[in-house]
């Protein structure tokens, strides 16, 4: 008879900061899917074939280095354990490269010479950034696993996640829209003052995921007491930094301080680093340690994990592709964020060029479907709670196609049918944030009980490296389908050009059907989708009982 496996439940505090870690992530990358190609071809002045092209080569390249940078985390040895060094020596590369993606430099006045010139710096630093990127988050995404071991706890623990995720990807559209308000006919300076600010923001979330989590049998990098001393002086760093983002707002006293009485950007901005340093003080000055990290178990695990030999490449390799699982969750991890990813990236095209509305409309859209996705997570936490995780992922990506196909049929001029679309994709991209992530871990654990070990950094790195070489390979030809169907490129400084009848189609065809027919390559993937929530408890149950023999 099967009997449900030890509970792992986290405190509150260690959810959190585990959210917070991809706070970072999320708020630079979401500005990189909807504003970069539009940046490189309306702001930057490159054609819309060498645009996509760089975002080719920078997934490509990020694909690359996922496996290499995954199975490298797997070996690292330290008394912090295996993920978090990384995280913390990444973060700040990561946020000066990702600086750098927002500058315009000028190499030569013969533009096709300078066109050039900014191709192959734009590649450059976008390999680069990708490397960085995925030193902060691959490691960073594997940590679940190794939190807990429970079921339904690792659900709620992706909840944190990528409610921080998508709350993160809001707060960025909210921060372009208050950018685009605060320098309306300078698109340079407000793509370089938005990229700064996440930058910033970036690092104070990964610092707080990374000074509050502590790995499974592995020493906390700073100890209960550091904790709370660096706790207490960041608490009122943040109380501070509120107060003065509050004092720019009201009349009277904000004109002393530099501010205009509402809220402008740089309110908005200091506002929202200092509830993150607040949040980062607070949850030092409160933070307790998960016993079921640091038992006599936790403890032989950790040591176990120290002596078992390194498997090659090419035997991890077989390893990954041997688990059949695992085959179904990369695939449909890849068709939601290939659709997520080609509708973002083409969005602001949709808006500005075929709907005929502003640039800031953009964010407004943007931000409806990631606000409704939001509020959807928790919904859908609590239905993956009595149904299996397919039966969910069933019940968004359904919604989320009737919203894509409705957008193909919109005319110019329908702007509140585009926002309803808009609501109702929100429905499905919660799910796509939150199922996939959350059957990871269940199939690492088929492999643990399989061959005795567990290898969480190659199975995230393989799973996003398949992932990114589809969403580089959709990015490239969504570039030259543009250019081919005689995409009108932005020359800066200028007014955004009216587009052709057959661009404009393109731009329809990748906002729309594209992705609608994706995702349901990927409804077919999830239907037969092994691991339910029945034989996920049997092989828990299998794996506790192989531990207690060997202990």
């Amino acid at each position: 008879m099967i009997t449900s496996p030890q509970s792992e439940k986290l405190n509150f505090t260690t959810k959190l900061a585990y959210g917070a870690g991809d706070f970072g992530p999320a708020i630079t990358a979401n500005i990189l899917v909807f504003y970069l190609l539009f940046f490189f071809t309306d702001v930057a002045g490159l054609p819309a074939g060498l645009a996509g092209s760089v975002l080719m080569i920078g997934k490509i390249s990020d694909a690359i280095n996922d496996p290499i940078i995954g199975i490298l985390s797997d070996r690292t040895r330290s008394r912090w354990g295996r993920r978090l060094p990384w995280i913390l020596g990444g973060i700040l590369p990561f946020a000066l490269l990702y600086c750098l993606q927002w500058i315009i430099p000028h190499f030569s006045d013969d533009i096709n010479t300078n066109q050039w010139s900014l191709f192959a710096y734009y590649v450059l630093i976008g390999i680069l950034f990708n490397i960085t990127y995925t030193t902060v988050n691959l490691p960073y995404t594997a940590l679940t696993p190794e939190l807990t071991q429970d079921y339904n706890e690792r659900t709620s623990l992706n909840s944190f996640r990528f409610s921080f995720s998508i709350g993160g990807s809001i707060l960025s559209l909210i921060l372009y829209i208050l950018a685009s308000i605060a320098y309306p006919n300078d698109a340079q300076t407000r793509f370089f003052v938005l990229g700064l600010s996440c930058s910033i923001l970036a690092i104070i979330a990964l610092l707080w995921c990374s000074l509050r989590i502590q790995e499974r049998g592995a020493n906390p990098i700073l100890n209960l007491a550091k904790k709370k001393k660096l706790g207490n002086i960041l608490t009122l760093l943040g109380i501070l930094g509120f107060i003065y983002g509050i004092l720019r707002m009201i009349p009277g006293i904000s004109p002393l301080i530099g501010g205009n009485s509402q809220l402008d950007y740089v309110s908005f901005f200091a506002l929202l680093a200092s509830l993150l340093i607040l949040g980062f003080g607070l949850t030092l000055v409160f933070s307790k340690t998960e016993d079921h990290l640091v038992n006599k178990e936790a403890q032989e695990e950790n040591e176990i994990e120290q002596i078992i030999p390194s498997l090659s490449f090419p035997q991890q390799l077989k390893i990954v592709f041997n688990n059949r699982p695992f085959l179904f969750v990369i695939g449909i991890y890849l068709c939601s964020w290939l659709a997520v990813q080609l509708t973002a990236s083409i969005l602001i095209y949709f808006v500005v060029s075929y709907m005929r509305l502003g640039e800031d409309t953009s964010g407004f859209v943007a931000l409806a479907v990631q606000g409704t996705a939001l509020v959807m997570l928790f919904f859908w936490q609590a239905v993956s709670k009595k149904l299996d995780k397919k039966i969910v992922y069933f019940m968004g990506m359904v919604v989320w196609i009737i919203a894509q196909i409705g957008l193909f049929s919109l005319q110019p001029g329908q702007v509140n049918l585009m926002f309803i679309f808009a609501i109702m994709a929100g429905f499905g991209v919660s799910v796509a944030y939150l199922i996939p992530w959350s059957m990871v871990p269940d199939v690492i654990e088929l492999d643990e009980l399989e061959t005795g070990q567990r290898r969480e950094g190659v199975f995230y790195a393989f799973m996003v490296l398949l992932q990114k070489f589809g969403l580089a390979l959709g990015l490239f030809l969504v570039g030259v389908v543009l250019e081919a169907a005689g995409f009108i490129a932005r020359v800066p400084g200028e007014a955004i050009p009216i587009q052709p009848d057959s661009a404009l189609l393109a731009i329809r065809i990748a906002v729309a059907p594209l992705p609608a027919i994706i995702l349901i390559i990927g409804l077919v993937l999830a239907y037969f989708y092994p691991i339910t929530r029945e034989v996920h408890a049997e092989i828990r149950l299998k794996l506790r009982e192989r531990q207690e023999q060997n202990s």
